[in-house]
């Protein structure tokens, strides 16, 4: 929609206060795999928690896919949850030594190997490709799986301290207990609520071309950086691509309009084919460009 001038899912800031919740999320559900089970495993409780998570990440993929078809959320934090609670009864077995080392590695491992035979949207959930594939929410085992591990080491003490000592909740903050034994109810729900208030105000707020270019050009040096391209050749590629098409009214509206598909192929070509815009081409493999190894 383009609210605002600046990259969303590309700025430091806000893509470490993305991170900062998902983690938190998985963190505190890990803690409380942990305190469900203080008292021994509950198969019936175990399976009905797994049941509403599946059914909540099938709901999540099913309504992304209607809505946002070159981006729905295949993985997202949702999947994540279900998939560690599944390891979760493998995991609690083990000394918290080697789940601290087992987090570690969950956390390196991404950033120093990634592999092409991983790239595709069957191997997304493992957070290993070497292109990740496209998704409004990415939430790979790897290195997500982290954060849940050390939930788990956290919640051991808290879990002891609980057998051993109440802890009476003031009358006044039992809404706040009530509030989070339906959290996944109030998580299914507020992002619906914030999408409508999103296009709610898109509809009163009026466009402006800069932040409509801005973001434009955002989002194609992302796309072509993750094809290779350095960023200055992004830069340069993207900023050619804008100016093509500056004239043309396309940054004076939010909604894609058929007829602004041929006026962007055009002046992609036209910048492709500059002798100085040596630029890869998305919609190749890597190395296809110059022949391959």
């Amino acid at each position: 929609m383009r609210l605002v001038g600046w990259g969303v899912a590309s700025d430091p800031l806000w893509r470490a206060y993305a991170a900062a919740i998902a983690g938190s999320f998985l963190l505190l559900s890990g803690v409380s795999f942990r305190l469900a089970e203080r008292n021994g495993f509950d198969l019936f409780r175990y399976a009905n928690r797994l049941l509403r998570l599946a059914m909540a990440a099938a709901a999540v993929s099913i309504a992304t896919y209607l809505v946002f078809p070159d981006a729905w959320v295949f993985f997202g934090i949702l999947h994540m949850m279900l998939l560690a609670s599944l390891l979760a009864p493998l995991l609690v077995r083990l000394p918290n030594a080697v789940l601290i080392l087992l987090a570690a590695g969950a956390l390196v491992l991404p950033q120093v190997w990634r592999s092409p035979t991983f790239d595709g949207i069957g191997w997304g959930f493992l957070g290993l490709a070497k292109t990740p594939p496209v998704a409004n929410d990415l939430v790979p085992l790897f290195p997500w799986i982290a954060p849940y591990i050390v939930g788990l080491v956290v919640g051991g003490p808290l879990a002891r301290l609980g057998e051993s000592q109440a802890w009476p909740l003031p009358r006044r903050t039992r809404w706040l207990a009530w509030i989070g034994r339906h959290s996944l109810l109030f998580y299914l729900l507020h992002q619906p609520l914030l999408y409508g208030v999103a296009v709610g105000l898109a509809t009163l707020i009026p466009v402006d071309p800069a932040v409509q270019r801005a973001g434009f050009v955002t989002d194609c040096r992302l796309e072509y950086e993750r094809h290779g391209a350095t960023q200055e050749m992004s830069e340069r590629f993207c900023g050619c691509v804008a100016a093509s098409v500056d004239d043309t009214g396309i940054w004076e509206s939010r909604e894609d309009d058929p007829s602004f598909g041929p006026l962007l192929a055009t002046a992609v070509q036209a910048c492709q084919a500059q002798p100085s815009g040596e630029v890869p081409d998305p919609s190749e493999p890597e190395g296809a460009a110059d022949g391959g190894d």
